[in-house]
Order: structure tokens, then sequence, then C-alpha cells
């Protein structure tokens, strides 16, 4: 797998890419119209983790997948190839 990420930044959008210290990598997903529209996505497992009802906070995040976080990046300019 390669993965190009770029512009660290804290949570500001659905699509947005999460990397931890233990080399997990997640994603902000948005379903509108649900109570809790905001779904935190395991890409390694494809299962999601925990839903929101606003954005995250890095620290609500961390709590809920037990790791630390190692960066969070926009969706927009970062790409994951699968081999």
């Amino acid at each position: 797998m390669n993965i190009t990420i770029n512009r660290k930044r804290s949570v500001q959008e659905p699509g947005d890419l999460i990397s931890t210290k233990g080399n997990k990598l997640y994603a902000l997903i948005e379903d509108l119209g649900e109570k809790y529209p905001y779904h935190l996505l395991c890409l390694q497992s494809f299962k999601i983790v925990e839903s929101y009802d606003s954005l995250p906070t890095t620290s609500e995040i961390e709590e809920d997948i037990g790791d630390k976080l190692d960066g969070i990046y926009q969706h927009k300019d970062s790409h994951i190839t699968v081999n």
C-alpha cells in the first residue's frame, strides 16, 4: 500500500484522514440526515469505530481508538493506493 498524505492539521471537515502512532489509518465520514452524522471509519478493517453528532476533537478521537494521533490530513490532496 502506498500512501501520500499532505497538510497536517486538526479535524475540520468530513473526509479528513487520521493516522495514529500505532500505524493505523482512519477516515472521518459524513452521513447526512442522521442523528449522529459523523463516523470514524477504520481503513484497515472498514468498520465504524464511533459515531458523533458534531465533528470530534482530537482528544475524543484518541479516547475512542485508544491510541495517540500522529496527524490529521485533508483528503482532497491525499492519495491511497492498495496493491
